[in-house]
């Protein structure tokens, strides 16, 4: 899972920096965004070895503070590393408690911290997904692309089936709400014409009525609407 989201952070204009980070128990990554993207924003990947709520809870009362002291004094992260960056733990979802997540997300110190939580049959859906596809680079587009398939009916469905739907979609919709950078752009529909499906629902007579009503300018006062009445109805 981790080198999935590893390969949306380097396809958004975010570099992997090197640093001899302890990984005996962990995968560890950190990103900078790249000189191109105008920003000062870091992202720290992880994911343990072996999944347990325990190895999570580990992480929120020592790991954590751990690392981001060891990236602080590195050198190769600058001041705003301190402010702007946040943790991405991925987790298998049955080996994590819902409290232990609230307690990690919602912990104030050193990282901001987002859990994206994921079942086997997901990430393995997920993967055969970005083979079929022959997506190499996982860009803001392609996640937008997939959310928008079938023209948005594919989220009306899940939406209405979201907690039993567990597959490539479901992952792909966790994951663009835990990335603050992923934005949604829902795609564009053709617009109903409302005045084409005004005037054929109209009479002969009514569209006649409609169309001089149309034609008038916007010069309607106390004084004058009484003629203008008169003039389109007859007296």
């Amino acid at each position: 899972m981790i080198k999935i989201i590893n390969n949306i952070l380097s396809s958004n204009n975010y570099e992997l920096i090197e640093l001899p980070l302890q990984q005996q128990m962990v995968n560890i990554y950190v990103f900078r965004s790249s000189n191109e993207s105008n920003k000062e924003e870091y992202f720290v990947t992880v994911q343990f070895h072996e999944h347990s709520d325990n190895a999570a809870v580990s992480l929120l009362d020592e790991k954590a503070q751990e690392w981001f002291e060891e990236i602080s004094r590195s050198g190769k992260a600058d001041q705003t590393f301190e402010k702007n960056c946040t943790m991405i733990l991925c987790h298998e979802e049955s080996k994590i408690k819902q409290q232990t997540i609230l307690m990690i997300e919602e912990d104030q110190y050193n990282f901001k911290k987002n859990i994206i939580t994921y079942n086997k049959k997901e990430l393995t859906d997920l993967q055969d997904y970005l083979v079929q596809k022959k997506i190499e680079k996982i860009t803001i587009n392609v996640i937008n692309d997939l959310i928008n398939t079938d023209n948005g009916n594919q989220f009306l469905k899940f939406k209405q089936n979201n907690k039993q739907q567990k597959d490539h979609y479901s992952l792909f919709l966790k994951i663009a709400l835990k990335l603050p950078f992923v934005t949604y752009t829902p795609k564009e529909k053709q617009l109903i014409n409302l005045i084409d499906d005004i005037e054929k629902s109209l009479t002969k007579e009514q569209l006649s009525l409609y169309k001089q009503l149309e034609n008038l300018d916007n010069e309607w006062t106390e004084k004058n609407t009484e003629q203008r009445v008169e003039n389109i109805w007859g007296n």
